[in-house]
């Protein structure tokens, strides 16, 4: 029997994550909202993982398999988006799951507002952390998100902007098909961070926006994402470009001045953790891409409300161009880090 339009299509890039690909779309084909299609781009991956999407294809006909040459997470979400059927679009990766009610609460949460984006809560699950034996999975409970954002009214993102902060992910989020329509992420191959640029200005674009206070969403974090790991990959440097490109994008809607404060508070997070985590051969040329990025910011009187610390330090050494105190920045944070964990072992009366 063919099926009529789907409530949802739900788009999950593939690239060499066979160790996860099953839990992932066990977790999709198996949600309490049958009225899905489900749309499995694999890109190019050399392990197992197409012969895995067609072997789910075959048992479930709903799910449609794209098997394309190897050209980065934009290409393969924009793949995805050129033959979505839905009337709400959702995203997943393919290292995540999700809970098997999470497409049926968002879509129903949707209907009765009548809502162009609709946000859930989500749990971070690390498996570097193991207290008690058990893999480490932290709800955001009191995730700043809802601290900003309201569960039961709609909005629009001039009432509350840190939602560009605190959530400008795209999983954990459905999409009405007509917001997205004209919405495409920028393809670079080997890109980090190309889901930025589309998650900002979707909601931005947003008319209708609502949460919902539940946590639906698995969002790993694997070793190769610690802090401890030194990232040799220099296409994280390409990460910089989709900030700019983000910024670009808001320049051309006319309301980069309105959001500019929330703006550069989501980017400097995690160009901050990601310099420290290069090794030394590449930080001076993230550094000298991050000049360029933050050249004019203080030009454009920011008040750094949303910054801490550490990140105003670091973004000050950016702005004087002066490479060799950022590695006394991290000196700094790795001494405050150490600090703070005697502390709790030890007891503040001994510090």
């Amino acid at each position: 029997m063919v099926m009529q339009q789907p409530l949802v299509s739900v788009i999950i890039p593939i690239y060499n994550v066979e160790k996860y690909l099953r839990e992932c779309l066990d977790s999709v084909v198996n949600q309490t909202l049958r009225e899905i299609e489900i749309i499995l781009i694999n890109d190019g991956s050399t392990d197992n993982c197409g012969k895995i999407c067609d072997e789910y294809a075959t048992k479930d006909k709903r799910i449609i398999v794209i098997h394309k040459e190897n050209a980065g997470l934009g290409a393969a979400y924009n793949s995805g988006l050129d033959i979505a059927k839905g009337e709400y679009i959702g995203f997943v990766e393919s290292d995540d799951w999700i809970e098997f009610n999470m497409y049926e609460e968002l879509y129903f949460k949707a209907k009765n507002n009548d809502s162009d984006l609709v946000k859930c809560m989500f749990y971070d699950y690390n498996s570097t952390r193991e207290p008690k034996d058990k893999l480490y999975m932290q709800k955001h409970e009191d995730f700043e998100l809802f601290n900003c954002a309201p569960d039961n009214k709609i909005f629009k993102i001039e009432d509350y902007p840190k939602l560009l902060i605190y959530h400008s992910s795209i999983w954990a989020s459905l999409y009405h098909k007509t917001l997205i329509n004209r919405l495409r992420f920028q393809e670079s191959k080997g890109a980090t961070y190309q889901d930025f640029p589309f998650a900002i200005e979707a909601l931005v674009l947003a008319n209708k926006i609502t949460t919902l206070r539940k946590a639906f969403y698995h969002y790993r974090q694997e070793p190769l994402n610690a802090s401890s790991v030194k990232r040799t990959d220099q296409n994280l440097i390409k990460m910089i470009d989709q900030c700019i490109y983000a910024r670009t994008r808001l320049i051309s809607l006319g309301v980069f001045e309105k959001f500019k404060e929330e703006f550069y508070a989501h980017a400097i997070s995690p160009l901050y953790g990601f310099y420290y985590q290069l090794q030394d051969d590449l930080k001076p040329l993230f550094f000298e891409k991050l000049v360029k990025f933050f050249n004019n910011s203080l030009s454009e009187n920011l008040s750094y409300k949303y910054f801490n610390q550490r990140e105003k330090d670091f973004l000050f050494c950016i702005l004087k161009k002066d490479f060799s105190k950022t590695l006394l920045c991290n000196k700094q944070s790795l001494l405050y880090k150490f600090k703070k964990i005697l502390k709790f072992l030890l007891g503040r009366r001994y510090i």
